[in-house]
């Protein structure tokens, strides 16, 4: 938990907006808990604007692969989801070590012919 936390950035704080109302912004969201005038403890939540794609055809402005499914040469064809794959767009497990590294639960896509 304490790697998701440095990663999105948490701070708590205790404070009252105008009309007693203590709020939270989470990417655009807002909750708010009536305050009454009484300071309320709050967690505030930011993402930092990190990529998923780490280094993948960064050049382009946007990643799309096309598959024709009568087309694949095996009954099963894995295609990456966690952009990590050294063969990208189809996988070769490198999600097993992010999900290690990172607590994710990532897998593959699996096409069935």
């Amino acid at each position: 938990m304490e790697s998701v936390l440095s990663q999105v950035g948490v701070s708590f704080f205790n404070g009252i907006t105008p009309k007693g109302v203590v709020s939270t912004h989470f990417k655009g969201c807002s909750f708010g808990v009536g305050g009454g005038g009484k300071p309320r403890r709050v967690v505030l939540v930011k993402a930092e604007a990190v990529g998923i794609n780490p280094d993948i055809r960064k050049s382009e402005e946007k990643v799309v692969d096309s598959v024709v499914v009568t087309e694949l040469s095996k009954p099963v064809t894995a295609y990456c989801r966690c952009w990590r794959s050294g063969t990208f767009p189809l996988c070769d497990g490198s999600h097993v070590k992010h999900n290690k590294a990172t607590g994710d639960n990532v897998g593959p896509l699996l096409l069935k012919k």
